[in-house]
């Protein structure tokens, strides 16, 4: 005995079973829409962050004065001159900053320089202009940085696995929604982060964030409108879809 087809036949359906029908896959049409404006935004996302966190500065440092300032007698008061010292550090600086032998952040920062001085001199320098307590301070600064950086390195490579699993297969999930958040949250933290740094040491040169920890900000702010946009959309679609009755007086509903 030949099985029966489960498959609708679309001629023996009733006007309102077609008219369902068509409901629906008009909201299929709409959902196929919004998981393709979420998958270009996370597109888009990704890829300014990777290429921000290696290739860009997050932190930009500016230590400007003269010579007569920072060394007082060792110049002569016809010899002074302006000294200007630039110091740039991208996130994979900062997760290796504490690994590579130097003994503060005073020690970095002479050490990784514009200025083409002699890192001893330099240091010398910076020691006249600060006290041991801001050298601390600058220290715990380092090492918050570097924590928020190995959070926010692990936060992006859990959205680049979710982005690749979840939306391969066009789904979407509280891991996603949790990575999503986690990145948000800390993208705003690293940025809030250096700005709060740079003012309080604003008396002994500028720290600010670089223009990669605006682009980082400004990524996850589009992600996190878009993101939850889509959500409420889906939820939106999945409340107004309508059960199609079978002719035995059962329901499809997907």
């Amino acid at each position: 005995m030949a099985k029966r087809s489960k498959k609708k036949n679309p001629n023996l359906l009733s006007e309102k079973q077609r008219a369902d029908l068509r409901h629906n896959q008009e909201l299929d049409e709409k959902k196929r829409k919004l998981d393709i404006k979420l998958n270009i935004t996370l597109g888009i996302v990704l890829a300014v962050t990777v290429i921000s966190f290696l290739l860009l500065p997050a932190l930009n440092m500016n230590f400007t004065g003269s010579l007569k300032e920072f060394l007082g007698d060792l110049i002569p008061d016809d010899k002074d001159q302006t000294m200007g010292i630039t110091v740039d550090m991208s996130f994979i600086d900062i997760l290796f900053a504490m690994t590579k032998g130097f003994d503060n952040s005073i020690d970095y920062i002479v050490s990784s320089n514009d200025s083409g001085m002699n890192a001893e001199i330099l240091k010398n320098a910076f020691m006249t202009k600060v006290t041991q307590e801001e050298i601390d301070a600058l220290d715990n600064a380092y090492i918050a940085s570097f924590a928020i950086s190995i959070l926010f390195f692990v936060s992006l490579i859990a959205l680049i696995m979710l982005t690749a699993i979840k939306r391969s297969k066009k789904k979407d999930g509280i891991l996603l929604f949790v990575s999503v958040l986690l990145f948000s949250i800390l993208s705003a933290l690293q940025w809030t982060f250096f700005v709060a740094v740079g003012a309080a040491s604003a008396g002994k040169g500028q720290i600010q964030p670089h223009i990669s920890s605006y682009l980082i900000l400004a990524a996850s702010i589009a992600l996190s409108c878009v993101y939850g946009l889509y959500r409420r959309k889906v939820k939106s679609i999945k409340a107004d879809r309508r059960p199609v009755e079978e002719r035995d007086g059962s329901s499809d509903r997907r």
